[in-house]
């Protein structure tokens, strides 16, 4: 669905949620497509910045909770760095593909991370990055789930 939408539309305004009564209240104002933010879930959790508190288990429980409250509106769920190697990218993948989740971003920072809007953030090397993207990619079931790639470099690296 989102990818199909992504066809369609030049541009997506996904609103940050971090729970089903923030991702129903996003759906009920119209939005075609929600993001479940990190810093959302950890703040509402934790009253805590998004500095890898949260764990993966939480980040899916949070996303497969969205994914009921919002019925057929796509969710892209932040996945941070994927929580450790390529292992832990390919489980957290198919977790989000089971919960319903419609495209995961991962990000391409070291761990712990740091929450993107922050200062001191490192990032991995581009060979790094590259096989946890392709480890998510190969890891999916199905081509309708999405692999959204981001990077920090440019606040790191200049």
């Amino acid at each position: 669905m989102l990818k199909s939408l992504l066809k369609k539309e030049k541009i997506i305004v996904a609103p940050g949620t971090y729970d089903a009564l923030s991702a129903s209240i996003a759906k009920q104002a119209g939005f075609k497509t929600l993001y479940m933010t990190g810093f959302g879930v950890s703040g509402a959790l934790l009253a805590k910045p998004d500095i890898g508190l949260i764990s993966a288990s939480e980040m899916i429980a949070r996303a497969s909770q969205i994914v009921d409250a919002i019925d057929q509106v796509p969710l892209i769920a932040d996945g941070d760095n994927g929580y450790g190697g390529v292992h832990n990218v390919s489980r957290l993948v198919r977790a989000y593909e089971r919960a319903g989740v419609a495209c995961i971003q991962l990000e391409d920072q070291v761990i712990p991370k740091r929450c993107g809007h922050m200062e001191n953030k490192e990032v991995v090397d581009i060979d790094e990055a590259t096989i946890k993207i392709s480890a998510a990619v190969q890891s999916r079931t199905s081509n309708e789930f999405l692999i959204a790639a981001r990077t920090d470099s440019r606040a790191t690296h200049g």
